[in-house]
């Protein structure tokens, strides 16, 4: 044992003088170091060696990140017992070369985890004996304590098997425990999982967003305390306690010019225009805002639409709001307060102490009694002053000429009499005021020989009643 202590010091020696680089556990990277333990040696008939230290170095390379292989060389010298013998037996010796896989389970952390399996050569040599070579396999875990980024302690605990052929055939399962140191060579820098600027073994806040700025601890600040970090921060400076957006600046969700965190009327509608305080204006005092009232001069008091525009819903250009007679009918004039003027009264029927009216005028074809239409003009003349003078209440009286019978002629003369009171009651005239009577051709007013005189006697008059 004594000879082999040289060379590993010296190995020790070697590897803390070399320089590191990389993280364990990182693609391209090395790790090497001596080792110490011991080793729990199972117990076989007839024979079997006692429990005792063991010793060793090993090599260790990462093809790709959290997986590597590992090349061992361990020893380990005792005695063996026999059973029931009174003094100790002959030397052994224990020398293995493994070839190990290891799984990293936290690479680049200060604790770093990790399993492994694997096998190799197992010499056992027994004095007086002989030696015996066999194949081992071996499965175990363990831990490394980094305490920079490239040196630490590394903790392994395994259980190993071979076949021992002296002084008997039997199957050997150990139980050994091991301290060693922990050398990193190559492969690249350390690990920084969030890209920070600080190795993972160091960094307090591992999960750091991409592009923050962070402390020695590697943990972001926020200057303005708006949740935003710095370095992803384009508006650094926010007042505190402002709404912002996903990068830092303030939000303004009406889109007025003035922040959210400032803003005193926040759902001011789009277009508006506001004051320092971020509320709207309105200057014409119609309900529709600066900026989106197109008819922005508006009277006070008018009524408007959604752009802010006066309404004028009977038409009579007084804005309602204004118009104190909203409801005038379209047509009519009207004055400044949306009123109708009154047209001057239609002329009365009946003038002085007249009583009746010939309607020259409307007359009627030969044994007809349909209205002409040449006698319309003069029928609406007289539905025009019966509206404009309600208390007048009249007789419409038919009149025929004397051909045909005197029967005949009486009806023709009511039907006649019955058209003109129908047309003046279709213009608007209460039937009330109005009565029909035919007189056929008692009544001429000329002589009956003559074509003209037949025609003026075929007439329609009109009656005052009283």
């Amino acid at each position: 044992m004594r000879k082999m202590i040289l060379p590993v010091l010296s190995v020790t020696l070697l590897l803390v003088s070399m320089p590191v680089t990389a993280a364990t556990g990182e693609a391209g990277s090395w790790e090497v170091g001596p080792y110490g333990g011991y080793a729990w040696i199972d117990d076989y008939s007839p024979a079997f060696p006692g429990n005792d230290w063991l010793y060793g170095v090993r090599v260790g390379y990462h093809p790709v990140p959290k997986v590597g292989l590992e090349l061992s060389w361990q020893r380990i010298d005792g005695e063996a017992n026999f059973i029931g013998a009174l003094e100790s037996g002959p030397n052994t010796t224990v020398e293995s070369w493994r070839l190990n896989l290891l799984w990293e389970y936290r690479p680049g952390e200060t604790v770093q985890p990790f399993f492994t399996f694997g096998g190799g050569r197992q010499s056992f040599e027994l004095e007086g004996f002989g030696e015996d070579i066999d194949l081992e396999y071996n499965i175990g875990g363990g831990f490394r304590w980094m305490w920079t980024d490239h040196f630490g302690l590394r903790f392994d605990a395994r259980w190993n098997s071979a076949r021992m052929d002296i002084p008997d055939t039997q199957r050997e399962n150990n139980i050994e425990s091991a301290l060693g140191l922990s050398w990193v060579l190559g492969g690249g820098p350390p690990r920084d999982t969030d890209g920070d600027g600080v190795p993972d073994r160091k960094d307090d806040c591992p999960d750091t967003p991409r592009g923050a700025t962070v402390d020695a601890k590697g943990c972001p600040s926020d200057s303005d305390g708006d949740g935003v970090l710095n370095g992803l921060d384009k508006c650094p400076d926010t007042p505190k306690g402002w709404p912002v957006d996903s990068v830092g600046c303030p939000l303004d969700t009406d889109g007025d010019g003035v922040a959210d965190g400032a803003d005193a009327c926040p759902d001011t509608p789009r277009g508006a225009k506001v004051d320092a305080k971020g509320c709207p204006t309105d200057s014409d005092g119609d309900g529709v805002y600066d900026g989106i009232d197109t008819c922005p001069n508006t009277p006070k008091g008018a009524k408007v639409d959604a752009r802010g525009c006066p309404l004028d819903g009977d038409g009579d250009g007084v804005w309602d709001g204004l118009d104190k007679c909203p409801n005038t009918p379209r047509g009519d004039k009207v004055d400044a307060q949306g009123c109708t003027i009154a047209p001057p009264k239609a002329p009365p029927l009946f003038e002085a102490e007249k009583r009746t009216l010939i309607l020259e005028g409307v007359n009627f074809d030969s044994d007809k009694a349909d209205i002409k239409p040449e006698a319309a003009a003069i029928l609406d003349k007289v539905a025009a002053s019966l509206r404009d003078w309600p208390e007048v209440r009249v007789e419409v009286g038919g009149h025929t000429d004397s051909t045909n019978t005197a029967a005949h002629n009486l009806d023709l003369s009511r039907r006649r009499a019955e058209s003109v009171k129908n047309y003046l009651v279709a213009k608007g005239i209460d039937a009330s005021r109005l009565s029909a009577k035919g007189y056929g051709e008692e009544r001429p007013i000329v002589d009956n020989k003559t074509v003209e005189g037949r025609a003026k006697n075929r007439r329609v008059e009109l009656t005052r009643i009283d």
